[in-house]
């Protein structure tokens, strides 16, 4: 017996007592990580003082002894009251002071001396002000307030020459003045790194972090280096520097430490809890007996001892209607169960007999008729979504199972021949036929007065595939792969007819060099918006139907155009690519996606280039310099072959700046003037190639190509084969 009544009893009262223990060990555990945060940022605020006022004496230290060494050191009055740069000697004894502040002071990384006399920043060596590398950081100096007292930069990259590496720094600036009016500046550059060193030594990373800011916001530490999770605890600024600085915690160590300090308190809770569960289980036992005693009554009534009707999980309560309902209960569902099994196992069986080379094993209790080939073919419902998708799920079962019916009676009809038909898929029927050698084609023979008998009493169509027969023993894998194959050319060949796999095969003669060609010819013409545009369109379309080609092939050729179109209008205006991609491109995305017929997408794309075509006429004329572009157009057909073309000649032919022209070009195109160009000459050159008997170099020089080793590179790159092996590879077709 499963004692779910005492399970019940056991845990009503199991959860009031864990809410109120859990409540209590909450407040007691939440007191101490508060008073343990305190503590913390206390102590975080104190460390950060000590931190910042050692960072500031620091720079203070610096700051001080350049004001020492303004106002006491001779060297330095002289090198500001000086004129020139000869002045070696005073130069030598500048620099010799420096370096003894920088050996004093070793975060001191560099200086520089700036004289308004005459221009001249001092560094070690002489600079005229305005080619010193850090010229714009003095000019930002010197355009702002005059201030006779020291001030600390932000953080900024210094380097002392250009081909160094940028450091970073902060940078202590202080101005000179020894007569009336300011005669220059100092400069002391410290490094941020040795800031870094400095304040790295005062805290352990792994326990806590410290971060400083500068009076921009710029951090002293790399921010991707902050601990994940990590916490701010404190926050100061520095009166003498204005540097915000910022420490904290990185992980909950300190909260994990006061928790094992209150292990006795745990322990006591653990052991007031486990009593109270105890005594819970103890009580509820105790008042379960009485329900427990009359459930033994009820099962003595079934069978001898206590055990008899086994573990049943249902309600103490509702055994009796349980023990009444279960035996009928079972009876259904195991024979619902079993007839489900074998409806599954049956359409298990048949799909993997259409996927194997051989029959599996597994068919073999089916009792397969007796047959010596056997043939696989497909029904597939035409437009499914327009025609059949409108019906409700109930409605499309009984569609389903009327054409099944039909097929099954029209072959019986004709041929007595064995049959194994289901619906592979919502809009498919598949069909398997067990044929003996004298048979016949009956499934070429039957399938149009299916699709006939369908369109006659059916509000739809169907197109059917046939694969062709394999020998006994075989499985019907080949057959269904070539009647799918069969159905792939429903896109050239149109709905509601029998394709045969055999037929189709002898059919599809690929051309994709040729596709290629016209969709580049046809993107070309689309985008320079020529009226031949619509010719070649369905040229493009009716080489593909000439081609016979599956629908995979179709797709994939009118995804390369819309690419196409897509790269080469992203290089034209804005307005363009902008227009194509809201107008034009989504929908001819969608149309590729979800065509049944190669005249459906034919209809779709010609609908939608033609809105787009016009709308890029009317923005074209709305464009300022149309006609002129135009004209230079017509000029560069027109004298292509000239050496001396180039956008310089252009730009003097019409008046223009070269490069002027070459953006105009490029925003009205999207193309290159050389691309276009060479295109022209190109397409001029494969002509004269198939059609003179002139020399690679000749035909070079008649379409503007005075070096012959330009012309083939730029054939090349414009066909990818050689003029050579152009002219061989077409004269021998």
């Amino acid at each position: 017996m499963n004692r779910t009544w005492l399970r019940k009893t056991i845990w009503s009262y199991l959860p009031i007592f864990c809410i109120i223990f859990s409540l209590l060990f909450f407040v007691f555990f939440q007191t101490l990580v508060e008073q343990n945060n305190r503590n913390t940022k206390d102590s975080s605020e104190v460390f950060l003082n000590q931190l910042l006022q050692s960072l500031d004496v620091s720079l203070r230290s610096i700051d001080n002894t350049l004001i020492r060494e303004m106002v006491s050191g001779k060297l330095l009055n002289d090198f500001f009251l000086a004129s020139g740069e000869n002045d070696v000697f005073l130069n030598y004894q500048v620099v010799n002071r420096m370096l003894q502040l920088k050996q004093a002071m070793p975060m001191i990384d560099s200086y520089y001396l700036v004289r308004y006399r005459d221009g001249i920043v001092f560094s070690g060596v002489t600079t005229q002000l305005d080619k010193f590398s850090d010229y714009g950081f003095i000019r930002s100096r010197m355009s702002g307030n005059p201030s006779y007292t020291s001030s600390w930069s932000a953080f900024r990259p210094f380097r002392e020459y250009p081909n160094q590496r940028p450091k970073d720094v902060v940078s202590l600036v202080r101005n000179v003045s020894l007569s009336s009016g300011t005669d220059g500046m100092m400069v002391v550059n410290v490094s941020l790194s040795a800031i870094r060193s400095m304040l790295g030594e005062a805290f352990d990373a792994k326990r806590g972090f410290v971060q400083v800011y500068d009076r921009d916001g710029q951090p002293l530490f790399d921010p991707g280096g902050a601990p994940a999770g990590g916490k701010v605890l404190a926050g100061q600024t520095s009166s003498y520097t204005g540097w915000k600085a910022e420490t904290g915690v990185a992980n909950g160590t300190a909260v994990a430490v006061m928790s094992s300090l209150s292990s006795v308190w745990l322990m006591l809770g653990l052991l007031v809890f486990l009593a109270g569960g105890l005594s819970i289980v103890y009580i509820a036992r105790k008042n379960y007996k009485p329900i427990a005693d009359l459930v033994y009554r009820i099962q003595d009534q079934f069978g001898p001892g206590k055990p008899s009707l086994g573990r049943l999980a249902v309600d103490e309560f509702a055994f009796i209607e349980t023990a009444i309902d279960n035996f009928a209960e079972q009876s259904r569902r195991f024979r619902k169960e079993a007839e489900e099994t074998a409806a599954r196992r049956r359409k298990s069986l048949f799909r993997e007999l259409l996927q194997t080379e051989h029959a599996p094993e597994e068919l073999e209790p089916l009792a397969l008729p007796p047959h010596e080939r056997i043939q696989a073919f497909i029904v597939e419902i035409d437009e499914p979504e327009r025609a059949f998708g409108r019906y409700s799920g109930r409605d499309r079962s009984l569609f389903q199972y009327v054409v099944g019916s039909a097929a099954h009676e029209l072959f019986a009809s004709r041929h007595p021949v064995q049959l194994w038909l289901e619906w592979t898929s919502p809009v498919r029927m598949t069909g398997i036929l067990f044929l003996e050698a004298p048979a016949g084609d009956i499934a070429r023979e039957t399938a149009p007065h299916i699709a006939s008998w369908v369109r006659e009493h059916l509000a739809f169509t169907v197109t059917i595939g046939i694969g062709g027969a394999a020998e006994a023993g075989a499985g019907a894998g080949p057959s269904h792969r070539q009647a799918l194959e069969a159905l792939t050319f429903k896109a050239v060949l149109g709905h509601d007819r029998v394709i045969v796999h055999g037929e189709t095969a002898r059919a599809a003669v690929k051309e994709t060099n040729k596709h290629l060609q016209a969709i580049h010819k046809l993107s070309q013409q689309l985008r320079l918006r020529q009226d031949e545009w619509r010719t070649r369109f369905e040229d493009f379309f009716r080489g593909m139907r000439e081609c016979c080609l599956p629908r995979g092939d179709i797709a994939e050729l009118c995804r390369y155009f819309l690419a196409l179109m897509d790269l080469q209008l992203s290089e034209a205006s804005k307005e363009y690519y902008e227009l194509w991609q809201h107008e034009a491109a989504g929908p001819l995305g969608r149309a590729v996606d979800e065509f049944d017929t190669l005249d459906r997408l034919r209809e779709r794309f010609g609908a939608v280039l033609g809105e787009f075509a016009d709308r890029l006429d009317r923005l074209s004329g709305h464009r300022q310099h149309r006609q002129l572009l135009q004209d230079i157009r017509d000029y560069i057909a027109e004298h292509y072959a000239n050496p001396e073309l180039s956008l310089d000649h252009l730009g003097e032919r019409f008046g223009l700046g070269a490069k002027y022209v070459s953006q105009l070009f490029k925003e009205e195109f999207g193309e290159n003037f050389l691309d276009y160009l060479s295109q022209l000459r190109i397409m001029e050159a494969k002509k004269r190639l198939l059609e003179q008997p002139d020399s690679i170099q000749e035909v070079g020089e008649r379409v503007g190509y005075a070096n012959a080793a330009t012309f083939r590179r730029v054939f090349r790159k414009v066909e990818g084969i050689s003029p050579v092996d152009f002219r061989k590879r077409n004269a021998a077709i």
